[in-house]
């Protein structure tokens, strides 16, 4: 039985066992030292300091790119909105919801206001929120940025719910911020968030006109532009009308609803187009057959409007670019927003094929290409909108949410399974290999959106997106991701199939990390007799499921029968896997803590002190697991009320988690505070 490392909790040697997807393996991660309280549950990584310790930056913008030039028609609802979030200034957070149809500029307003009044603000920050994993990781990077100047390694270790919750914690306690919920989805999405913040400034764009009031938000509503500003718009793209342009761009203008996602697309063909007119634009519209758009778009006015103005476009894209069609199908599958353009490399045998290809998408405004630090989480997050000349920045495509629609809509199934089967290859080729090496793990952040879009729950690219947010210790990502996993292979392989067991197993684990101890011993308790009429009793994964079971009884507040459920299974894992197996040496240490835990830290200290000769002598003295064991010694020692020798036991394992994981690493800080504490109470009682 293979062994795989899977992270644990400081001072726990863990039997929490994450199986592979084959059938004759399974994982236990090892442990790392206790903290100086005797409780348990710390946090693996360094905690983040503390909110009031990081003061407001100077000035920190976080905008996704600079607003566009071409903005009309909006002056009193640019008036209202400051009118909004200016009144009661210091008296309590302001929140401002705008509502609209989809393409009728809502983004742009709230990317206008927050660019024109960024100077009024300490902080601006943008957070793409279509989802409640989208506001977590927004508010997870606004925490990074913070945090990473004076604490880079907590910054990068901490998981998106950790750093999401101190984020929130850190904008509660300052004022003179505006933070921006982009197309959110649900109401109920952003109160909680809403419920904690007691200052500073809100601003909501979404498509959802209704549950706002309970939230004390007034929606402003968008309605599409007034004909004169529809017509200067398009004059601003195309160039000032003549007299006899007027009557042709204010018919043109009726015809796209006077819509302003429409209008743009519009004007931004006939200036690239040559010899086209606004005259001959509006011809090539009106030709756009009625059977066509029956099955380019479902919905209202906005996405007939929308598709009528793609279908002309897509038309001489089409002409001009085959590859430039084919690159709007692909992005029509991942998410909307910041795609790195590098996914796309692989869709032409040339890049440079590509890069022509998204130019010209973009000249047509069909997408709007973007340059963003290729570290979602810099040092320097106080850029400019502007200041985005870095040679280490790479390239991001994003695409209207409406634009995406048509298009969907108007591929047929077989062309839909095709393009999104294409566009899940090219994301795995884009993530890294190796998930749980954390150099890679801004790279899997950055396409982990894109990858929930578009990778079959049930395929290897999948598997890697959940092994780097376990790795990452997010586990409320990777819970829900292995949830769809295991319903994919139960309804491919069966309920009973091996891989569909190691899909349950993990799950369970996963359910169990996440946060519901008692939940995951139960999910444990169901497999366990599966296993055994499958396997057998003696089977390596068999043992594993009753290690599992054990450990999150324990975790659940049920240390004597844990303790219990180890003294009945060590003796099966001395016989099967040999006394020297790493899992058995691990169901040693987890007998060994769950005795301290139910009350017996003499007893603990004993099986830790007969345990670690042997894993010195089998996995090596500076082995994780071994150096694992001498904190756990150390610690168990002062509990049975040796505090002196506790103290020189962890005065002897500090240098050596120096030496080997730094000074900043978490298991090297755990040791550094264990040895603060053991000496405390060491000289409290005047041992010397």
């Amino acid at each position: 039985m293979s062994v795989h490392d899977d992270a644990a909790s400081p001072g726990q040697p863990v039997g929490a066992r994450v199986e592979a997807s084959g059938p004759r393996s399974a994982a236990v991660r090892d442990n790392s030292g206790t903290i100086v309280t005797g409780d348990l549950h710390a946090a693996r990584r360094p905690p983040l300091p503390a909110p009031a310790q990081i003061e407001a930056p100077a000035r920190l913008l976080g905008l996704p790119r600079r607003p566009t030039p071409w903005f009309v028609g909006r002056d009193e609802a640019l008036t209202l909105l400051a009118a909004t979030l200016e009144a009661g200034a210091g008296a309590g957070v302001i929140s401002q919801a705008v509502v609209g149809l989809g393409g009728i500029g809502k983004s742009e307003l709230a990317l206008q206001y927050a660019f024109a009044r960024r100077l009024d603000y300490a902080l601006v920050w943008w957070i793409d929120a279509d989802s409640p994993a989208q506001l977590e990781a927004g508010l997870a990077a606004l925490a990074r940025a913070l945090v990473m100047g004076s604490d880079s390694v907590a910054a990068g270790q901490a998981s998106p719910e950790e750093a999401s919750a101190w984020a929130i914690t850190w904008l509660a306690g300052r004022t003179g911020w505006l933070l921006v919920f982009d197309n959110v989805e649900e109401p109920a999405h952003v109160e909680p968030y809403l419920a904690r913040l007691t200052s500073g400034h809100v601003l909501i764009t979404t498509r959802r006109d209704v549950g706002w009031r309970h939230l004390g938000i007034t929606p402003l509503r968008l309605e599409t532009l007034p004909r004169p500003a529809s017509i200067r718009l398009l004059g601003d793209l195309i160039g000032p009308p003549h007299a006899a342009q007027t009557a042709v761009l204010d018919e043109l203008a009726g015809e796209l609803g006077d819509l302003p996602l429409a209008l743009t697309q519009a004007g931004a063909y006939i200036t690239v187009t040559p010899r086209c007119t606004p005259a001959g634009y509006l011809r090539l519209l009106r030709q756009v057959l009625e059977r066509m758009l029956a099955t380019t778009a479902a919905g209202g006015d906005a996405e007939r409007v929308v598709a009528k103005a793609w279908e002309v476009s897509r038309v001489r894209v089409a002409e001009q670019n085959p590859l430039a069609e084919h690159l709007l199908r692909l992005l029509a599958c991942y998410a909307p927003d910041h795609l790195p353009a590098t996914v796309l490399a692989g869709a032409a045998d040339d890049e440079q094929e590509v890069n022509e290809a998204l130019a010209l998408l973009a000249s047509y405004s069909l997408i709007t290409l973007t340059t963003h630090p290729t570290d979602p989480t810099p040092t320097a997050a106080n850029h400019d909108a502007d200041d985005h000349e870095n040679s280490d920045d790479q390239e991001s495509v994003s695409i209207h949410r409406l634009t995406q629609a048509v298009i969907w809509h108007q591929l047929t199934t077989t062309q839909r399974d095709q393009t999104r089967a294409h566009a899940a290859e090219l994301l795995d080729l884009a993530l890294p290999a190796d998930p749980e090496t954390r150099a890679n793990w801004p790279r899997y952040l950055r396409l982990l959106p894109h990858a929930r879009a578009v990778t079959p729950p049930g395929s290897h690219t999948m598997k890697k997106v959940i092994d780097f947010a376990r790795a990452s210790g997010d586990y409320t990502t990777a819970r829900p991701l292995q949830q769809a996993r295991y319903t994919a292979q139960v309804e491919t392989l069966g309920p009973e199939h091996p891989t569909t067991l190691s899909a349950r197993a993990n799950l369970a684990y996963l359910t169990g990390e996440a946060g519901d101890p008692a939940a995951a011993r139960t999910l444990f308790a169901e497999l366990l007799p599966i296993r055994e009429r499958i396997l057998g009793p003696e089977h390596p994964n068999t043992l594993s499921a009753r290690a599992n079971l054990a450990y999150w009884t324990g975790e659940a507040g049920d240390a004597a029968a844990a303790r219990t459920m180890y003294t009945e299974l060590l003796p099966s894992s001395e016989r099967i896997l040999g006394p020297e197996h790493p899992n058995t040496l691990t169901d040693r240490a987890n007998l060994a803590r769950w005795t301290g835990q139910a009350g017996n830290a003499a007893a603990a200290r004993t099986m830790y002190t007969e345990l670690l000769p042997s894993s010195e002598r089998i996995l090596g003295p500076e082995h994780p697991t071994t150096l694992s064991a001498r904190a756990n010694l150390a610690y168990w020692t002062g509990e049975a009320g040796d505090p002196a020798a506790a103290r020189t036991l962890f005065a002897e394992l500090l240098p050596i988690r120096e030496r080997i994981s730094g000074p900043e690493h978490p298991t090297t800080l755990t040791a550094r505070a264990n040895l603060a504490y053991w000496s405390a109470q060491a000289e409290a009682r005047g041992l010397h």
